[in-house]
């Protein structure tokens, strides 16, 4: 574990050095800059709550990547994914389902992991049957979603003539909120991701899945001389990370947008990409470093209001991080 993590506090310090000097050099105040992204994010009821949605958010699309990856596959489809599940409790929301009291939110929830699952399986299947490489698949199976989804948003699922959204989904829809403050509040979302987090992680360690997936993603020719299905064993990383990107999207629906629409969740099926890889690709690594990653976005334009600051520097920091992680992990392989 201490070598595991080592390289992420060496990373941490390069990135926050780099970045002060940056600063520096611009005439900012780098303690000035650091403790505004701090404060922004945790100093008030507002910004935390907003960090908390946005955090589960990021668990998921991380897990989203992370799990695939420790199987050998590299899942780039978590935006498509996270798309169709959105859409898919958006239009199971809107139903009048009332009768199933908290079924219905549980349902879109459903709806949307099983969208995502089929869309992530899509592209393991192409790897496993046809021999197309996930990258190229996912990044393919990206566009389609984004242009069918969006198409049936403006069109057969729309709000009205004009609109680019779906129907507001019914109450019994909606995620119950897990804290509310004022006019700020988080729904029970965050705490269903650090629950599926620490489950995938407990899996991954102690049952047999969880092993045969570990072993696919060390070394895919001795397991398959083992005895073991590598293609079944890609094809379920596939599946569950598709499915928590799926989710992730059927939460900003039904916790937090209560709608869908045109350039839904901005991108946090990339941002997990640089989630996962901050963790390590370890699932419970993906709750602190969701939360890193969380905080940064929701505290950029306090940045820009406050000190002038372009809001992209926190695009700066993401990127210098994962490369320092890279760097010092790949130098620890030879130390």
């Amino acid at each position: 574990m201490t070598k595991r993590i080592a390289p992420l506090i060496f990373s941490l310090m390069t990135t926050a050095a780099v970045v002060a000097l940056f600063l520096w050099i611009c005439g900012y105040s780098p303690w000035t800059a650091f403790h505004i992204l701090a404060a922004s994010a945790f100093n008030s009821w507002n910004g935390f709550l907003l960090t908390l949605t946005k955090t589960a958010l990021l668990i998921l699309t991380g897990l989203a990547v992370a799990i695939p990856y420790r199987a050998g596959l590299f899942n780039i489809g978590g935006e498509g994914q996270l798309y169709w599940g959105g859409l898919a409790a958006a239009i199971l929301g809107t139903m009048p389902l009332a009768a199933l009291g908290p079924l219905h939110w549980i349902a879109c929830l459903l709806a949307g992991t099983l969208c995502g699952a089929l869309w992530g399986g899509l592209a393991a299947w192409l790897k496993t049957r046809r021999g197309v490489h996930e990258v190229i698949s996912t990044i393919m199976l990206n566009f389609i979603a984004f242009h069918a989804v969006n198409e049936l948003t403006a069109g057969v699922f729309s709000a009205g003539p004009g609109t680019s959204r779906t129907d507001f989904i019914r109450t019994s829809a909606q995620l119950p909120p897990l804290f509310v403050r004022g006019g700020a509040q988080t729904s029970w979302g965050i705490a269903i991701s650090i629950a599926i987090a620490l489950l995938l992680s407990w899996g991954l360690r102690r049952t047999w899945p969880g092993f045969a997936l570990r072993a696919v993603g060390s070394n895919s020719a001795a397991s398959s001389y083992a005895g073991i299905a590598c293609g079944r064993v890609r094809l379920y990383a596939m599946l569950l990370g598709g499915g928590c990107a799926g989710l992730a999207g059927a939460m900003e629906t039904a916790g937090a947008t209560h709608t869908f629409y045109e350039r839904f969740a901005g991108g946090a099926g990339f941002d997990g990409i640089a989630v996962a890889f901050l963790a390590l690709c370890e699932p419970w690594g993906t709750i602190p470093a969701a939360l890193a990653i969380a905080a940064l976005r929701a505290s950029d334009r306090s940045l820009q209001l406050e000190m002038g600051i372009p809001k992209e520097i926190v695009f700066m920091l993401e990127g210098l991080l994962i490369i320092s992680l890279a760097v010092f992990t790949r130098r620890s392989r030879y130390d």
